[in-house]
């Protein structure tokens, strides 16, 4: 017996022997951490039992705690598990059941039989009639998304049930670290801090998370110590388990050359491909970058299927770049006939369960997926991932391949479809860094006041609290822990209508200071406007699908793409087809269209940007094979491209006689040292300007502000702008005169950020981004007195409004 396992109930470590044998590294490195009660944070590959070495000594302690009090069931919930997507969530839930009968079985047998533990989800999806139990009689453990915990924490009754927890568990840590989202479940574990009376401990978990030291801050906090002036971080174990498991990774050309595609189109080439991979594979997982291309190629993977049932061949007139079946019918209520389907977050919750649970039990051969299947999910026997497009990310592409083998010292097969040039050097240098562990890093957001101003309204709706007092719990939470005084009470003073002019009177005092008592007190209206307003995920703008019966929801839809769209019109989603029957202000009632040609749907903002650590490991791989030609010639090059960066032999080819030809065309390549600047005339005689930089849309999009209004200084004219992760295109109308490229070489940095902050107050993305932390800091509040959404135009012109006036 093992050291850390000794420490278990005799029952416990009988089971553990007997369905697992020996611990894990994580399991083996975590548990005396653990055991000892220390905060600890677990690094370790998907697959590699991280989330059991979390859970098993809570479980081991709820036994002993419940079954030493000789209770069948102590009220309050002891283990609360966090994770930000409902469906880890639920599958956490089944995979739990194991262990629990389990340990109770064995228990059974040795004559020690252990009390049952309860196990409950609350997320979004669960229904009303189920919080309400829940909140009269909590489980022992309970596993949440971060809004549910507030959601809960808000509610006066629900949040008595946290008086009791010992344990939190925050897994996929890194999807938190670096965004609100995260700054928000920081404040709420002080929230649950403060009802515990305690801390409690501490346990993250991830297969990709850099840096470490950064991370278990977020995961810590801080606390107060000897009446110093500033909290201290919580100590915190970290336990490195290693992020890389087993690989088989491999880059694939659908075709000779990128500039001879049959038809124009990359897509009829790279479905055949995906076929036959999936044919020699049991369970296959497709991964696309957005909603709409995973809907495309699930109805090009059924077109291309029923087109060799009926014996039609790969050939294109198989497929058609639209996407439908030429000469085969459709069959069922707006399903396709074919076996694929798309699996995404504008799907149903319903349907989206049903085909995790397919996969599972192997009745799909296939399903092509987004973002929401990437993460922890346990979806059963997938042995290959198949990648469409570049993954857009280091820890993004270490979490999908994961999907495959994902038990313990399985490998992980996943194979990578670039769909032009730059897609596959940008594939290229991804897999390298996935096989290195070269992740993203990411930095908690510091002192994100929306978010302060949201969670300080629903502390005081559900009691009154002193002003000091709040102030030392929120600097526990890490994205707090330097927030200054007058920061605080300036967030304050916007939250009890201390308004600078009467040009703010449509503002209403959402909580009442006294400042006499240095006191805040609720409004009548503060808990509705915080439960319904809550979280940070901003509201994009979408209409619910639902059938004729107004009851059966199918999923949604983007409020652009609705707006085009009128009664009769025929669209895909989730692989089905629906027509049109009736829009509504919130909703899109729809009856199957099987057999007829459907629009695919889109949905704005979907798709994934390219990181700037990302950026500069993409240009090191750029500039490292630009000098590889010049030192070695194609021949040498391609050795090197083989063994070092899982390219097959078509894409070696294609990426040096791309690199080769950009240089010998401008005598250099973009990269992680070079920015190129190249001016020429279009068709229309028209002046455009070309700034090739690979450091992604975060470093360009800003530097593009920038460089448009000190040319519009410049020459008195504005110029056009368009930006993407490679670079920043200009186009000069009105002028024949070239612009100064002198000013993108003399910018410098204090330059750029003058110009920045003088442009950005007029920019798009600024109003976008005012909207979203009006909006988190309950400054733009649903319409009252109705539960239908508020129309996406409406909110926009709104923060236009506030906007405004702020200015």
């Amino acid at each position: 017996m093992t050291v850390p396992l000794a420490a278990f109930l005799p029952a416990v470590q009988a089971w553990f022997a007997e369905a697992f044998g020996q611990p894990t590294a994580p399991q083996a490195m975590g548990w005396p951490a653990i055991q000892r009660g220390e905060h600890t944070l677990i690094l370790s590959p998907t697959g590699s039992g991280k989330t059991l070495a979390a859970f098993l000594w809570g479980i081991d302690q709820l036994y002993r705690e419940i079954h030493g009090s000789g209770a069948d069931h102590e009220e309050g919930v002891r283990l609360l598990y966090v994770s930000p997507l409902k469906a880890l969530n639920n599958d956490v839930e089944r995979n739990l059941r194991a262990p629990l009968a389990g340990i109770r079985r064995v228990a059974k047998e040795q004559g020690a039989p252990l009390p049952r533990l309860e196990v409950l989800v609350r997320t979004g999806d669960t229904p009303q009639s189920v919080r309400q139990r829940m909140a009269k009689h909590p489980p022992h453990i309970l596993i949440t998304t971060p809004e549910s915990l507030y959601l809960i924490l808000t509610s006066p009754v629900a949040r008595e049930m946290f008086r009791t927890v010992r344990t939190v568990i925050v897994d996929e840590i890194h999807t938190l670290v670096g965004n609100k989202r995260g700054v928000h479940l920081a404040l709420s574990l002080e929230r649950v801090v403060e009802l515990a009376g305690q801390p409690f401990q501490r346990i993250g978990l991830s297969a990709t998370q850099r840096p470490l030291d950064e991370v278990a801050r977020f995961l810590g906090g801080c606390e107060w110590e000897g009446g110093g002036a500033d909290p201290v971080p919580r100590p915190v174990t970290i336990v490195d388990a290693g992020m890389v498991k087993p690989m088989d990774l491999r880059v694939f050309m659908a075709v000779e050359d990128f500039s001879e595609l049959p038809g124009g189109s990359i897509w009829p080439a790279i479905i055949p491909r995906v076929m036959d991979l999936i044919e020699a594979h049991h369970t296959t997982l497709l991964f696309a970058n957005s909603r709409r291309q995973a809907e495309r190629a699930a109805d090009r993977l059924n077109d291309l299927w029923l087109a060799r049932q009926s014996g039609r061949g790969d050939g294109p007139e198989a497929l058609t770049e639209g996407g439908a079946v030429k000469g085969v019918g459709f069959h069922g209520t707006g399903a396709p006939g074919g076996p694929f389907r798309a699996h995404h977050g504008s799907v149903s919750r319903e349907a989206r369960l049903h085909l995790e649970q397919a996969l599972k039990e192997g009745q799909l051969p296939a399903l092509v997926g987004t973002s929401s299947l990437e993460l922890g999910i346990d979806i059963g026997a997938v042995d290959l991932v198949v990648q469409l497009q570049s993954p857009r990310g280091v820890a993004r592409g270490l979490q999908r391949v994961g999907r495959a083998g994902h038990l313990v010292g399985q490998t992980s097969v996943g194979r990578f479809f670039p769909t032009h040039r730059e897609d596959l050097l940008e594939t290229a240098a991804i897999s390298r860094a996935m096989r290195e562990g070269d992740v993203e890093p990411s930095y908690a957001p510091q002192n994100s006041l929306d978010v302060l101003a949201q969670q300080i309204v629903a502390m005081v709706s559900v009691q009154d609290w002193d002003v000091p007092a709040l102030y030392g719990v929120v600097r526990r939470a890490y994205p707090y822990h330097k927030l200054a005084p007058d920061l605080y009470r300036s967030v304050l003073d916007m939250l009890s209508g201390r308004y600078p002019s009467t040009a703010f009177r449509e503002l209403r005092p959402r909580i009442a200071w006294d400042r006499v008592h240095d006191r805040l007190t609720a409004l009548p209206g503060s808990r509705l406007l915080a439960v319904r307003n809550g979280g940070t995920i901003p509201d994009r703008g979408t209409f619910a699908a639902y059938l004729p019966d107004r009851k059966t929801r199918l999923g949604e839809l983007d409020e652009e793409f609705v707006f085009e769209t009128r009664p009769g019109d025929v669209f895909t989603l989730g692989s089905s087809t629906w027509r049109v029957q009736e829009v509504t202000e919130d909703r899109v009632i729809v009856t199957p269209a099987p057999g007829y040609l459907p629009r695919m749907p889109f949905w704005r903002g979907d798709a994934p940007r390219r990181d700037y650590h990302l950026g500069q490991i993409y240009g090191r791989f750029r500039r490292e094979l630009a000098q590889h030609i010049a030192a070695e010639g194609e021949a040498g090059t391609l050795d090197w491209l083989l063994e070092e960066y899982e390219l097959d032999l078509p894409s070696a080819r294609n990426a040096i006689r791309y690199v080769a030809h950009q240089i010998y065309v401008l005598g250099a390549i973009s990269s992680d040292r070079t920015v190129i600047a190249e001016l020429f005339t279009d068709p229309l005689g028209d002046l455009r300007l070309v700034i090739h930089s690979c450091f992604g849309a975060r470093v360009n999009s800003p530097w593009a502000l920038a460089l448009t209004q000190a040319f519009g200084e410049a020459m008195g004219v504005l110029p056009e702008v368009m930006v993407s992760d490679d670079g920043i295109l200009f186009r000069f109308l009105e002028t024949d005169q070239a612009p100064p490229l002198d000013l993108i070489r003399e910018m410098g940095p204090a330059e750029a950020r003058e110009r920045l902050l003088a442009e950005l107050p007029n920019s798009a993305v600024f109003g976008a981004q005012f909207r979203m932390n009006a909006a988190r800091a309950l400054l733009l509040p649903a319409a009252r007195g109705t539960k239908k959404r508020t129309p996406f135009w409406l909110q926009r012109l709104r923060a236009k409004d506030l906007l405004s006036v702020a200015k």
